[in-house]
């Protein structure tokens, strides 16, 4: 697996090396409508911000221009999801990787955690696409939805083209990032899914005994 990564990530570097900021930013405008590209968007991200350092260049402008690449689908879909309903995401969920149980979690953490939810969701890989359809689909009110996925969206490309920069300028240091990055995000889901299932059990009184 860690073949792979490394393998998918030199691929996206060679690829995105002629013009940085277009095409990562155009890969982004298509990924976000969920046109399928060649590439995954959390590693367009990490390559764009090695790029950047590998140039010497501050990632501030792409992160700004990657924010208002993703602004569009992620609009978009939210009404799609929003007019769909439910119906549309049992039709299409499957399609796009976004299966029942999937769908059933993320509906879960939305409608526990609103705002919060969409940020952890929208960094952690694979679970990204449902922070669009799902909370339309679901009813999440519209001002609830552009401020979460506005803190969402620059979390998500801060974080992984801040990867990406912290990659190039520590060299083979860096590549403890990404790893760092899944466990932690993939820790703290654990840990409040845990958190969540102590509170809900019931507390057993002394006096029943």
């Amino acid at each position: 697996m860690y073949d792979t990564i490394i393998s998918t990530f030199n691929s996206t570097v060679s690829q995105l090396q002629d013009n940085v900021y277009w095409l990562v930013l155009t890969y982004l405008l298509l990924s976000e409508f969920g046109t399928p590209i060649p590439l995954p968007g959390n590693f367009v991200l990490v390559a764009g911000g090695y790029l950047m350092g590998q140039n010497n260049a501050l990632p501030l402008w792409l992160i700004a221009g990657s924010f208002l690449a993703v602004l569009p689908g992620a609009t978009v879909l939210y009404w799609v999801g929003r007019k769909g309903g439910e119906p549309l995401l049992r039709r299409i969920g499957p399609r796009i990787g976004l299966t029942d149980a999937r769908q059933q979690r993320v509906v879960a953490w939305l409608e526990q955690r609103a705002i919060i939810g969409l940020v952890i969701i929208r960094i952690l890989p694979l679970l990204r696409v449902s922070t669009t359809l799902t909370p339309g689909a679901i009813g999440m009110a519209w001002p609830r939805y552009a401020i979460g996925m506005s803190i969402a969206l620059l979390a998500w490309v801060s974080l992984y083209i801040g990867a990406g920069y912290g990659l190039a300028l520590w060299g083979s240091a860096g590549l403890v990032a990404l790893p760092l990055i899944a466990l932690g995000g993939g820790g703290l889901l654990w840990y409040r899914q845990r958190s969540q299932r102590h509170l809900s059990k019931p507390v057993v009184s002394q006096k029943d005994h």
